[in-house]
């Protein structure tokens, strides 16, 4: 059975992140443009800011996916994991995360993009 490089997981998981951290900003986002503040546009300018940033990052992370032959496919999630199918090399591995964990992971992922934390740009070397 063929295995993922170093360099080949950390792209994959990246892009997990990436995406998953997308996902929550946009939703986000689009809360905090229907919520009653009185000064909302500080917030709402970090999170397109931060959005801006989180799509060059993505954009840079899919550039190498398509270099590498990489493609992650969400598979199934529940309550407890998340299953992704990762095609690379001809082949297929599958592989579950526990949610706890990926949570953790965007949160700090969005936490260092707030705080202008460079290692966040491009997670893999």
């Amino acid at each position: 059975m063929a295995k993922l490089t170093v360099e080949e997981e950390n792209i994959t998981e990246s892009y997990i992140l990436f995406e998953l951290a997308r996902k929550v900003l946009e939703k986000d986002l689009a809360k905090m443009n229907h919520a009653p503040m009185k000064l909302k546009d500080p917030y709402i300018h970090l999170l397109e800011r931060t959005l801006h940033q989180l799509s060059k990052n993505l954009r840079t992370t899919k550039t190498k996916m398509k270099e590498l032959g990489l493609k992650v496919q969400l598979n199934d999630h529940d309550e407890t994991f998340s299953e992704y199918t990762i095609f690379f090399r001809g082949y297929v591995v599958t592989a579950k995360y526990l949610n706890a964990h990926l949570k953790n992971q965007v949160s700090q992922q969005i936490e260092g993009l707030f705080n202008g934390d460079r290692s966040q740009e491009h997670p893999f070397h």
